[in-house]
């Protein structure tokens, strides 16, 4: 899409406005030579992309509502002031100011919580994904240890061992990078494998009875949550260990 700047957009809207009203009377008072003659240079335009010039345009008129919604604060502000001193013009002017600065920060803090929900998710996509691919290498490792029979027959240069260690290391190389974006973003990971549950920081959708951990134990990490400016941004999902039951035989 071109990048057309506010001139452009100006003239080839002027343009447009012209042949538009190229078919109604001229204006009163005005010659209509002259105006023939102050239009005609809009009739030559060159070809351009009309989505990109209608795209411009909606950002130019963005542009301008919040422009005219700043001085009508201003205009107001500075009407309600007694035959206000310079001063006091510049203390409302001010107020004005501070009240857009709010709404960038707001729209910064909402947009920046949209890509980091965007990017931890990715990386749960891709911690799944390298827990399959070390399944699969243990899975392979398993077959190499099975009898004469098994290998004898295995296929030669096989060359899954390889491919699955170089997925592997994508998906770790990966990882690392998404937990660097992640940390200059000030967003940490919740550690909780192992831990006792939080209810605060966690949500328990599963349990398993054990004996071998205390009761409240996160034995398993189903959803990693995450920290966001030592506030909590998602909670964790995990499954918790619970005391076996007491009618069960010891």
């Amino acid at each position: 899409m071109m990048d057309l700047g506010r001139e452009e957009i100006l003239r080839r809207f002027t343009g447009l406005l012209d042949r538009a009203l190229s078919s109604e009377e001229p204006p009163s008072g005005i010659d209509s030579e002259l105006l023939a003659a102050a239009t005609a240079g809009s009739e030559e335009e060159d070809g351009h992309d009309s989505y990109a010039l209608w795209a411009a345009m909606t950002t130019l008129a963005q542009e301008v509502k919040l422009q005219s919604r700043s001085f009508k604060e201003l205009s107001d502000a500075v009407g309600a002031q007694p035959a206000g001193t310079a001063e006091e013009i510049r203390a409302a002017f001010e107020q004005v100011r501070e009240r857009e600065r709010e709404v960038q920060r707001a729209t910064e803090y909402r947009c920046r919580k949209d890509a980091l929900g965007v990017l931890m998710d990715l990386r749960d996509r891709m911690a799944r994904g390298l827990e399959a691919v070390r399944g699969g290498e243990a899975e392979i490792a398993r077959s190499s240890k099975a009898g004469w029979f098994a290998r004898w027959f295995a296929p030669r240069n096989d060359p899954t061992p390889a491919m699955l260690s170089a997925l592997t290391k994508g998906y770790e190389l990966s990882i690392e990078r998404l937990d660097q974006a992640l940390g200059e973003w000030n967003a940490h990971e919740i550690r909780c494998q192992g831990e006792i549950f939080d209810p605060k920081r966690m949500n328990a959708i599963d349990r398993e009875e054990s004996r071998e951990v205390p009761e409240g134990t996160v034995l398993e990490v189903y959803r990693s949550g995450y920290e966001w400016n030592g506030e909590l941004f998602r909670p964790a999902q995990v499954k918790v260990a619970c005391a076996p039951d007491r009618g069960e035989s010891k």
